[in-house]
């Protein structure tokens, strides 16, 4: 379960941030924490954003793990962007902001579910910097 979670609080990080994101390899560092885990979980992901890629986020969104979800957006900047999130199918709820700067995007996602009537919160913060030009495969 913990995997699912922190996949999908990835899952909509990543999309939003192509919001103002420049194309090529970002690296994205992310932390997920909850009660209900003893300690944070951290993931590293490298990932090239080409041209269309930072125009269409739903191409590399991962959102075939969160079928379900509906995510609608809120207020835009030129340095943020904020989005709201519903799973209900896996009772799911959340909301989020990423802030950026140049080669650099900062975000924390909130989430809370609903198992068997208790309530368990999560929190996600995400960075990414870019790197530079796609490496060749």
């Amino acid at each position: 379960m913990k995997a699912m979670l922190f996949a999908v609080s990835i899952a909509f990080a990543v999309p939003a941030a192509a919001q103002s994101m420049e194309p090529g390899e970002w690296e994205f560092t992310s932390n997920l924490s909850s009660s209900v885990m003893p300690k944070p979980q951290t993931a590293v992901s490298t990932q090239c954003i080409s041209k269309e890629d930072a125009q269409d986020p739903t191409r590399f969104s991962g959102t075939d793990q969160a079928k379900d979800c509906k995510v609608t957006p809120g207020a835009r900047t030129p340095e943020s962007y904020s989005w709201t999130v519903s799973c209900p199918e896996q009772g799911l709820s959340g909301e989020g902001k990423l802030r950026f700067g140049r080669g650099t995007i900062v975000g924390d996602v909130r989430m809370v579910m609903d198992m068997q009537g208790q309530k368990m919160e999560m929190l996600s913060h995400t960075s990414g910097r870019l790197l530079g030009p796609c490496k060749t495969k």
